[in-house]
């Protein structure tokens, strides 16, 4: 099933003093709001940042406050234009714009959530909040190879992230790619045992693999497991099975086929959804010249990027293939199956 609309969503909140050139009575407001902000007294801090902001309305330690409170009261578009107010007051910071995105995930504008997560990317590359929150946006827009990519960097930014594992492998099933969500639930499982999310995902993409094996019937040989069935079954190129051989077969056969079908749709997804992105920006920033230098760098990058994953996929679906193949000779040359 899809997160919720913005489930996990990561806020980044600023520690420390509030400016040190404000009035003595304004440092103590802010001090009490961001108090109250942490004993979740939501209504008494919205107060007292606004007094705050009403002495100063440039004070963005006040403002950030305002924003995130507004954002835990889910006062959302309160908190849109605070955290819009605060990517002016400090635009070399990527934090606003990733607070930003949380809250339009929130806001189920997951297009608007897109774009300034990727500005905030572009100020601060190694945000593992700001991929998660892609991540979310992308799978909520079903560019799931774009949520795969974002998952991945964000959990290779910070691997201990067990909601990320479970995000990540959420999309692995919706591609029916249940081996590699079967891996992300344990290590989400092994951070967190108990985890229930992860459990449940577990189950069903280990049953998902399951009922494939059951289903794929390639080749013509026998893969159902009938009591009935006794003896030796031959093959459509004259090979005979015996029960131990058509046992190990249907097993291989199973896996084969399950890691082609997988790998298959990971590079049709991965060529539909992010290689086109990429090749589209680029071609856009490209068009804009000069004065867009720096978005030309940006999209060059994740291009760059797009394409070297692009050939990981590939190579996985080439050996699989190739397995597959394998196989079929190893079977049909009377060479033993396992």
């Amino acid at each position: 099933m899809p997160d919720a609309p913005g489930a996990g969503v990561v806020l980044l909140i600023r520690g420390g003093w509030c400016g040190m050139n404000e009035t003595p009575d304004v440092d103590a407001l802010c001090q009490e709001a961001k108090l109250c902000l942490q004993q979740s007294r939501l209504d008494k801090a919205t107060t007292l940042f606004a007094q705050v902001l009403a002495v100063d309305e440039e004070h963005a330690e006040a403002r950030e406050g305002m924003a995130s409170a507004c954002f835990h009261a889910k006062d959302y578009p309160a908190a849109i234009e605070h955290f819009e107010r605060l990517a002016e007051l400090r635009p070399l910071d990527a934090r606003p714009l990733i607070n930003l995105g949380a809250v339009y995930n929130r806001q189920k504008e997951y297009d608007k959530a897109v774009a300034v997560l990727r500005k905030g990317v572009g100020k601060d590359s190694r945000s593992y909040e700001a991929f998660y929150n892609l991540g979310i946006a992308y799978r909520n827009l079903e560019q799931r190879s774009m949520a795969t990519t974002a998952y991945c960097e964000a959990l290779r930014l910070n691997p201990d992230m067990s909601a990320g594992h479970v995000n990540l492998a959420n999309v692995y099933v919706e591609m029916s790619n249940y081996r590699k969500a079967i891996e992300h639930y344990n290590l989400a499982l092994k951070l967190k045992p108990g985890l229930q999310r992860a459990e449940a995902g577990l189950k069903r993409a280990e049953e998902a693999i399951e009922a494939s094996k059951v289903q794929i019937s390639p080749f013509g040989r026998l893969v159902e497991t009938g009591e009935n069935i006794r003896g030796t079954v031959a093959t459509g190129a004259g090979r005979v099975l015996s029960s131990v051989e058509r046992a190990k077969d249907r097993s291989t056969i199973g896996d084969l086929a399950a890691e082609i079908h997988e790998s298959a749709q990971e590079v049709t997804s991965q060529l539909r959804e992010e290689m086109t992105e990429a090749i589209l920006e680029l071609g856009r920033s490209i068009a804009e010249g000069a004065d867009r230098a720096s978005n030309i760098v940006e999209n060059q990058d994740h291009f760059q990027s797009s394409l070297g994953r692009s050939h990981v996929l590939r190579k996985r679906f080439r050996d699989a293939l190739a397995a597959l193949g394998d196989h079929e000779s190893a079977m049909t040359s009377g060479d033993d199956a396992g």
